[in-house]
């Protein structure tokens, strides 16, 4: 057992995706009460299947400031505190280089990957500092905020810009006795994965399933050169 867990109560964004829903599974086993948080509501109802009705579900959109009060709010309301909050929800994007990227793709990459992790961390400190026991808050980057790859400029700035925005709000919240860190996987199957590895893989002229096998850090690093070569090429056509 995890120490700390048990009978605190956990809110967790980007439930329903793979990494959110194994962290709902993991903060369940280990006693805590769980706050499901996704904007698909029929992903949260097969979750709540798996996992039971004291799981509380709930259908936001993360990237709104009013959502975001209101699911604070219910996990309040039905377990009396927030002890720990995961801002997990997040998307990848339209793969391809930026000069021909739209600005509305480029927004939404930002509103969901950055907004809401800003507007859940504010509402997090808000219930928090008032609580007598204060809280961890978790932010969901990547391995992505720490390089960058051709092909995937929104996701990469939006991850670095998570990094960010930790390293500062730590620094206001920790004196408070609130705990924040950031967890950045690297290569998870999950949807977003495939969906990633499918566009790279276009873009670079490499078969997704063919990625997919290779798994792991071949993929990755297949991904990044030839992704990188087709990115140059293509700008060098548009001179």
């Amino acid at each position: 057992m995890l120490k700390g867990i048990a009978g605190g109560t956990a809110v967790v964004t980007g439930a329903a995706g793979g990494i959110g829903a194994a962290v709902c599974r993991r903060l369940k086993a280990e006693g805590a009460h769980v706050v499901a948080v996704d904007l698909d509501g029929d992903a949260l109802e097969k979750l709540a299947v798996e996992l039971g009705d004291d799981v509380l579900m709930v259908s936001a959109d993360v990237t709104s400031e009013e959502e975001t009060q209101r699911f604070f709010g219910a996990a309040v309301e039905r377990f009396g505190s927030v002890d720990m909050f995961h801002a997990n929800a997040g998307i990848e994007g339209t793969v391809g280089p930026v000069s021909q990227l739209s600005v509305d793709m480029f927004d939404r990459v930002m509103r969901v990957n950055v907004r809401s992790v800003f507007l859940g961390a504010a509402a997090a400190a808000r219930q928090m500092r008032d609580q007598p026991e204060r809280g961890r808050i978790l932010f969901t980057s990547s391995l992505a905020g720490m390089m960058g790859n051709a092909g995937v400029a929104p996701y990469v700035a939006s991850k670095h810009a998570v990094l960010g925005l930790l390293k500062s709000f730590a620094k206001e919240v920790g004196p408070l006795g609130i705990r924040v860190n950031a967890l950045c996987p690297g290569v998870v199957r999950t949807r977003m994965m495939d969906s990633l590895e499918v566009g790279l893989g276009e873009l670079a002229g490499i078969d997704g399933s063919a990625l997919k096998a290779a798994g792991g850090t071949g993929a990755a690093g297949a991904l990044r050169d030839a992704g990188r070569n087709r990115c140059d090429s293509g700008l060098v056509a548009q001179r």
